[in-house]
C-alpha cells in the first residue's frame, strides 16, 4: 500500500455542510470521518484518532467551544490541530474560539479553497503533509478481443516488479477477465461496492474487497457472474478512484469499450488513456472512432496514445506510419506476436512478463510500463 492518508474529523450539525466538506476533503486525498454533535465528536476522536478536527461552534447537546476545552484537557489530544468553523464571525467570536484552544477559526459561509489551504498549513505545522496521489493509467480497447486486459495486467505487474504499489481495477460491469486470466477466485468484487451509495465507498470498504496477487499488486475484481451484473455510474467511478488514488502509487484501469458515463469519469480522472489496437484495418478504424469519442470528452494530444498489439502473425500488417496517419495519434508501444507464450502464461495464471521475462513481447510490455509510469510520458522513437 501507499502512504497512510491523514485522518480528518468534521463536526457539524448541518448535514448539507457536513457532506460538502466531506466530499471536498476526500477529493484532496484525506480520509474523512464525520460527527453531528459534540458527544459524537468526542467518541470519534477516541475511536479514529484523527490528525485534525474541523469543528463547528454552534451545535446542540454540546457546542464546539466545550468540545475544544475537553480535547485540550486530555494529554493525548492536547496538541491535536483544531480548526473552528462557525456562523459567528465577529472578531470577539474568533478571539473566544482561539482562546478556548482552537488553532485557527473560519467564519461561515466558508470558501473551500481557503479551508483547504488552512487545513494543509495546520497539518504541515503538525509535521504532516497531504498524501501523494496515485498515477492513474486507463487502458481500453479499440474493439473487443485486441488484448486490452493482457496489456493492463502486464503493465501493472511490471510496475509492481519495480517496487511500486499498484492496484489493478477491472471496471467492466460483469465478467471482466482479469481474475480469470490470473486464475483468481475472489470472495468479494466490485458488485458489493456498486450496491453502496457513492458516499459510502470508503477506504475501508474498498480495501476489504481487494484481492492480493503479489505483495505489490492488488486486484479489484469486476462482478464475476451475470447475477452480480450492475451498471457502473460515473459517480461510483469517481468515488472509487478518490479512494484508490490514496491507496497505491499506481492505479491501472481495465475499461470496457463503450461510451458510458463510467468510462468518461475514468478517463477524465486518468493521467493517461492508452487505446489498445491491432495493426489491421478494422481495429485501426475502430481506434479512430474511440479517439474521436475521447476528444469529445476533452482527452486528446499528450493525454492519450495507441498501444499496438500483434496478437497473431498478420500476412500484411499495417505499418506504424500507416496507423499514425489514419488515426492521428502517437504510438506509445508496439507488442510483437507471442501467441504460444501468451497461451502458456494464461495456462499458468500469470502475466507474460513473469512467465517469459526474456521474451521480446515481455520486453516491449516492460518498456511500455516504464514509459507510462515515468514522471513525464514521452512517446518512443521507433
Amino acid at each position: 500500500m501507499g502512504p497512510t492518508k491523514k485522518k480528518l474529523l468534521v463536526v457539524d450539525d448541518e448535514l448539507e455542510t457536513l457532506r460538502l466538506l466531506e466530499f471536498t476533503l476526500r477529493r484532496k486525498g484525506y480520509e474523512v470521518f464525520t460527527a453531528r454533535n459534540g458527544t459524537e465528536a468526542l467518541e470519534k476522536v477516541q475511536q479514529e484518532r484523527p490528525d485534525l478536527i474541523i469543528l463547528d461552534v454552534m451545535m446542540p447537546d454540546m457546542d464546539g467551544l466545550e468540545v475544544c476545552r475537553r480535547l485540550r484537557a486530555m494529554p493525548q489530544t492536547a496538541r491535536l490541530p483544531i480548526l473552528m468553523l462557525s456562523a459567528l464571525g465577529r472578531p470577539s467570536d474568533k478571539v473566544t474560539g482561539l482562546r478556548t484552544g482552537a488553532d485557527d477559526y473560519i467564519a461561515k459561509p466558508v470558501h473551500l479553497e481557503e479551508l483547504l489551504a488552512r487545513v494543509e498549513v495546520l497539518l504541515l505545522r503538525a509535521g504532516y503533509a497531504p498524501t501523494p496521489r496515485a498515477r492513474v493509467l486507463a487502458f481500453l480497447g479499440a474493439k473487443g478481443g485486441v488484448g486490452t486486459t493482457t496489456v493492463a495486467i502486464n503493465v501493472a505487474a511490471a510496475l509492481s516488479e519495480k517496487g511500486a504499489s499498484v492496484v489493478l481495477a477491472d471496471l467492466r460491469p460483469y465478467l471482466g477477465t482479469v481474475c480469470l486470466t490470473l486464475k483468481l477466485r475472489p470472495h468479494y468484487d466490485l458488485s458489493e461496492l456498486l450496491e453502496m451509495d457513492p458516499a459510502e465507498v470508503t477506504e475501508r470498504a474498498v480495501a476489504s474487497r481487494l484481492v492480493t496477487y503479489t505483495e505489490g499488486l492488488k486486484i479489484l475484481a469486476s462482478p464475476q457472474s451475470f447475477d452480480a451484473y450492475g451498471e457502473i455510474s460515473g459517480e461510483h467511478v469517481e468515488a472509487l478512484l478518490e479512494v484508490l488514488e490514496g491507496m497505491a502509487e499506481y492505479v491501472i484501469l481495465d475499461l470496457p469499450t463503450q461510451p458510458s458515463g463510467a468510462n468518461q469519469a475514468a478517463v477524465k480522472r486518468s493521467r493517461f488513456a492508452a487505446l489498445v489496437t491491432e495493426p489491421e484495418p478494422t481495429s485501426v478504424a475502430c481506434a479512430g472512432t474511440v479517439l474521436s469519442l475521447l476528444r469529445g470528452w476533452g482527452i486528446s494530444g499528450e493525454l492519450t496514445g495507441l498501444v499496438v498489439v500483434n496478437r497473431t502473425h498478420y500476412t500484411l500488417p499495417m505499418t506504424r506510419p500507416q496507423i499514425e496517419s489514419q488515426v492521428s495519434s502517437q504510438i506509445m508501444g508496439i507488442v510483437p506476436p507471442a501467441p504460444e507464450a501468451c497461451q502458456a502464461a494464461v495456462h499458468k495464471g500469470a502475466p507474460l512478463i513473469l512467465t517469459h521475462p526474456e521474451h521480446i513481447a515481455s520486453e516491449a510490455l516492460k518498456e511500455l510500463a516504464e514509459r507510462l509510469g515515468a514522471e513525464e510520458i514521452v512517446p518512443p522513437r521507433f
